[in-house]
């Protein structure tokens, strides 16, 4: 079993691997975006225009070809951890109940299945990867077109619309596009897809010691917190056969195998071996009442656990886009030959630093009513590095 915390943290290196990939192309479509040297609806601007989105496929294309083998080797070693720590557990419980099961290296079995995931989740990550070249092609040629219509119009000077142009593309920030048109931030798809493969595979080394081992029963792991779908379940035994007196079907009663179930898109849950007789169980119920009626305090009012994490992960996400657009205000500050330009961006740089020092304060103040715990690495963005940082915090200072 992998413990709950443990998803909180198994992809903060892997991310940071990407934040590169998502800062070059923020930085190229900015650049690109900042040089237009002038917009108009003739002929001759608009195919620059689209030489220039070619360009831009070809220069993300190539930066994901040269990040590949990098990422590679930070999946292999981040699944060699998850199979390991997913182990560490139920071998404990396996030796208690008398039995004797072989470390992971030595099932040839437990390999290939951590193998099999290795290889599904890097090749899904580089697809993932592959998909924001199309994607930010369209965000920038979006974002010209933006500033054609403007200027065309007459709605706005050729300043302006560049500014906004900029503004445009930041908030879009780097995007993976799905087969089914669904778009995502680069780094919640990347994080998205890597803990669903490593829990998967966890899971399904689990299913194969438990296999061997000739184990029926299982128990699911609980968190405070939880979605109320799976607090039904969390935390209680079943069978794995479904053939047992006493306990439900585990399949059945936790939708195991399918998205919205155990193991699947951003569950926190697992599950590990259980013997009746010789296993107590982690869970005993007044902990699970505990953790389904637990309530925070925030403005004079109780709220229910999952109802605050939910808006914790509201002002992350507001955070974060902040961030975006910060860091394109920046790369287009640094990217512009334009002392007007230059100061244009600037503006709306000093303006969204204090909106971020307002955003940040009220988290603040949400963690401090509530007692939860801050999740720095949710308010993280690829390519926000520490002198931009810095620099909204001087700037976010002198507002206030």
């Amino acid at each position: 079993m992998l413990p709950p915390d443990y998803f909180d943290y198994a992809a903060d290196d892997l991310l940071g691997l990407y934040s590169k990939l998502d800062e070059t192309i923020t930085r190229d479509i900015v650049r690109r975006l900042v040089k237009t040297g002038g917009v108009s609806s003739t002929a001759n601007w608009q195919i620059q225009r689209l030489q220039e989105s070619g360009l831009l496929l070809d220069d993300i294309i190539r930066a994901v070809s040269q990040m590949t083998d990098a990422s590679d080797q930070q999946v292999r070693g981040l699944f060699e951890d998850a199979g390991i720590q997913a182990l560490e557990i139920d071998m404990s419980i396996y030796r208690a109940a008398g039995l004797s099961p072989p470390p992971l290296r030595q099932s040839l079995g437990a390999m290939q299945v951590l193998q099999a995931g290795m290889q599904k989740t890097a090749g899904h990550l580089k697809n993932l990867s592959m998909t924001t070249a199309i994607a930010s092609q369209q965000t920038y040629i979006n974002a010209v077109t933006l500033a054609e219509m403007q200027v065309e119009s007459g709605a706005f000077d050729y300043m302006t619309a560049i500014r906004n142009a900029v503004r445009s593309a930041a908030e879009s920030g780097t995007e993976v596009l799905y087969p089914t048109g669904h778009r995502d931030k680069l780094d919640v798809a990347i994080r998205r897809a890597t803990l669903t493969g490593v829990t998967q595979t966890a899971s399904q080394i689990s299913e194969h010691y438990a296999d061997d081992m000739g184990c029926d029963l299982v128990e699911t792991t609980a968190h405070p917190g939880a979605r109320p779908e799976h607090q039904a379940w969390q935390g209680k035994i079943f069978s794995r056969s479904g053939k047992h007196s006493k306990y439900p079907d585990f399949v059945k009663s936790t939708g195991y195998g399918t998205g919205a179930g155990l193991c699947g898109w951003n569950c926190r849950h697992s599950f590990f071996p259980f013997f009746e007789g010789i296993s107590p169980s982690a869970y005993p119920r007044e902990t699970l009442r505990y953790y389904e009626n637990q309530t925070v305090r925030y403005n004079g009012k109780a709220i229910k656990y999952y109802d605050a994490t939910q808006m914790q992960r509201a002002m992350e996400r507001q955070i974060r886009a902040t961030k975006r657009e910060l860091a394109g205000y920046d790369a287009g500050i640094k990217s512009s030959d334009s002392e007007e330009l230059k100061n244009a961006l600037t503006e709306r740089f000093q303006a969204a630093s204090v909106k971020l020092s307002r955003q940040k304060s009220q988290m603040d103040d949400f963690l401090g009513q509530t007692g939860m715990l801050r999740q720095t690495e949710r308010e993280q963005v690829l390519g926000f590095g520490r002198s931009q940082a810095q620099k909204a915090v001087w700037f976010g200072s002198r507002k206030r």
